[in-house]
């Protein structure tokens, strides 16, 4: 009998303690992991935590955490290989389990940077006794960014669409650290004048002509140099006045880079140890100082829920994902601490929605380099360029002006929904379609249905090996005379956006084994703006943009 069968055994018999998101012996190609489960007999004494002991290799690690109601949340970070986990409650209670942490052989990465500009020392902005140095910013940001990796994978298994999620620098690469330090050439006085498009289009242009620069990488890049200049003004401010008074800020994400200020790193948290407490965190910010990017929350764990979310979110985009209603791409990831958190200690929901609870605009825009495209390709490299999947190069990505670059403005389009009846072809529509997106835990995040099929067919977050030598014969075309798409290798979704803001206007999933190979889109939309794009992913992950007019 091996381990995991005894345990399956042992647990059987003497546990009360259930983990509702995990079986014995699943793996994971990611390492920080969110356990989630019950405990059926609870002690009358409401303080007691559950203790979390994680064994790899004879190496030990223990953790304790809350309990409410009999419902239990869990942090962990995995080693490579087997780990075998064990919770304890009340030292009568045990479960023991095995989780096997092994990275996707791939060489598609996403890769943390600290954008330290020159004449910075590369310390961010934070009160006196924060320890803001290089050292600690990197560790907060490679935490950060595996807390993501965690949560794209858990809600993507939460949508049905299997456990799914990108790899990091450091997975594909042990030679790298978990976030790199780069070095920028421009000073640090201009890079305090500059809009945040121009700094994104600034740094995408040197990471790309740097080492670093591949289309095998996606970069997420926090500037040091951030400034709030601060207020003397005692009303509350909008979030444009709070950016209008900070230098070098930046939530921006397309193509393959997203982009971010410093300016509430402080927030973030170290280690693992920290991530409930920085969550929970209600001591208020002090606007006269300190940036108040905290959905207007105005404490320092909303300002860590926040900005930790808007990089999910424009993370999003770096993987072709456009703008939702609600959910993650939509206003969703201002909740993202009641992902971790249990009971009554999590805080009040945030209208999930492209505005806030209170009618204020969102906090984040989106970059996107436009250019007409050729939409008949036989795609024999994926298209992982810092710009439009298209036929864009290193060369010519380097080359752009800052007027190449347009800024994706944030309001809500209208949305009229197509009739429910189409030809064979087309998309056949169901009540799990028209339901999926309510089936999400009570947490408030969740992945849209057209972006939860996306992103499970993406090449970020599938094996490569095999399919690009499939991707080089593969024939994907568009012909907006007819409104016809067409794909040898099989259509997985298309999506037709509004140009001016990305959102999504409609969305047709093909999920079956066998994908369809045409689809004829139905013109049943009516969106203010009379320029649209198409957006098609198929089998193999190939993405085809079209913008057009009509």
């Amino acid at each position: 009998m091996d381990n995991r069968t005894s345990y399956d055994s042992e647990n059987e018999q003497n546990s009360s303690i259930f983990v509702t998101n995990f079986q014995n012996g699943d793996s994971v190609n990611y390492s920080v992991v969110l356990l989630k489960g019950i405990i059926t007999r609870l002690n009358c004494n409401t303080q007691e935590k559950l203790i979390c002991s994680i064994t790899n290799n004879g190496t030990q690690s223990k953790t304790q955490w809350d309990v409410h109601n009999g419902e239990f949340k869990a942090i962990i970070e995995l080693k490579h290989g087997e780990n075998v986990i064990e919770l304890e409650y009340t030292e009568q209670q045990r479960r023991k389990f095995i989780l096997d942490y092994t990275p996707r052989k791939t060489n598609l990465r996403v890769t943390p940077v600290y954008i330290i500009c020159q004449g910075h020392d590369g310390c961010f902005q934070s009160p006196s006794d924060i320890d803001n140095s290089v050292e600690s910013a990197c560790l907060r940001i490679s935490l950060g960014c595996k807390l993501i990796q965690s949560l794209t994978a858990e809600k993507l298994f939460e949508s049905g669409n299997g456990r799914k999620t990108f790899q990091l620098e450091n997975e594909v690469n042990p030679r790298k650290p978990e976030c790199i330090i780069f070095k920028s050439t421009l000073n640090v006085n201009k890079a305090r004048k500059m809009k945040q498009a121009e700094l994104w289009s600034h740094f995408g242009r040197e990471l790309m002509l740097s080492d670093l620069g591949s289309n095998e990488r996606k970069f997420i890049g926090f500037i040091s140099c951030t400034r709030y200049k601060g207020t003397d003004l005692d009303k509350p401010m909008t979030h444009e006045e709070t950016v209008s008074m900070t230098e070098a800020y930046a939530a921006l994400g397309g193509g393959g880079l997203a982009l971010f200020g410093t300016a509430c790193l402080y927030t973030w948290p170290t280690t693992i140890d920290e991530i409930i407490p920085n969550f929970m965190n209600s001591t208020p910010v002090n606007p006269k100082r300190f940036m108040d990017d905290s959905g207007y929350r105005g404490t320092l764990g909303g300002c860590f829920a926040t900005t930790l979310g808007s990089v999910f979110h424009e993370l999003g985009h770096t993987f072709d994902l456009g703008h939702t209603k609600d959910g993650i791409m939509g206003r969703g990831f201002d909740n993202l601490d009641r992902v971790f958190i249990v009971g009554e200690k999590r805080s009040s929901l945030l209208k999930d929605s492209m505005n806030n609870f209170n009618g204020k605009p969102v906090q984040h825009s989106t970059v996107s380099l436009q250019r007409n495209i050729n939409v008949t390709m036989n795609v024999a490299e994926p298209l992982r360029v810092l710009g439009p999947r298209s036929k864009t190069t290193l060369g010519n990505f380097a080359s752009m002006s800052k007027s190449d670059i347009v800024r994706r403005s944030p309001n809500i389009t209208p949305i009229t929904r197509p009739s429910s009846v189409y030809s064979s072809i087309t998309n056949k529509l169901t009540e799990s379609k028209k339901n999926i997106n309510r089936n999400h835990s009570n947490d408030s995040i969740y992945w849209t249905r057209n972006c939860a099929v996306f992103l499970s067919y993406h090449r970020w977050f599938n094996n490569e090996y095999g399919r690009e030598r499939q991707a080089i014969t593969r024939y994907l075309k568009f012909d907006k005379n007819k409104m016809m798409i067409i794909s040898t290798a099989g259509i997985r979704i298309v999506e037709v956006r509004d140009d001016s803001n990305g959102m999504v206007l409609d969305s047709y999933e093909f999920t079956n084994l066998l994908p369809e190979k045409r689809f004829l889109v139905p013109f049943t939309f009516s969106p203010k703006t009379k320029v649209l794009t198409i957006v098609v992913e198929d089998d193999l992950g190939n993405v085809l943009k079209q913008t057009f007019s009509y």
